[in-house]
């Protein structure tokens, strides 16, 4: 049985690796399904969808309206010096990276079997591990 959820998240970003554009700050919408593939049913049930949301959630609310950069990135030390608050990431925070990152938070706690990751309408990331 697989079930499929929905979720989305504010946040900055910039990637140096990706050229001009992606270099400069920029914000997205990053809007997130997860694909889970469940073997057993107990009563006609294989998980609750609230209970699915008690593990993405938290997982997707550490970078909900912050501005996530590369851990080398020289940013932070600005916003360090500035008191803001941002996440630290050990890579570039394209969206293939972010997609296997979450995936692998997710497999912790849940059968996910495919992530799909879009920082716009036109344009997503699948990745099925």
């Amino acid at each position: 049985m697989k079930i499929e959820k929905k979720y989305h998240f504010y946040a900055g970003h910039r990637n140096k690796m990706a050229g001009v554009k992606c270099g400069r700050l920029h914000g997205h919408t990053y809007k997130v399904k997860c694909i889970f593939k469940f073997t057993e049913m107990k009563d006609g049930l294989t998980m609750l969808f609230s209970d699915i949301d008690k593990i993405v959630e938290p997982i997707l609310n550490q970078y909900d309206h912050y501005f996530l950069l590369h851990e080398k990135d020289k940013l932070c030390e600005l916003f360090e010096l500035a008191n803001e608050e941002y996440v630290s990431l050990p890579f570039e925070t394209s969206a293939e990276n972010l997609s296997i990152w979450i995936y692998n938070q997710i497999k912790k706690e849940l059968p996910i079997i495919e992530i799909q990751l879009a920082e716009t309408e036109s344009s997503k990331i699948i990745y099925n591990g």
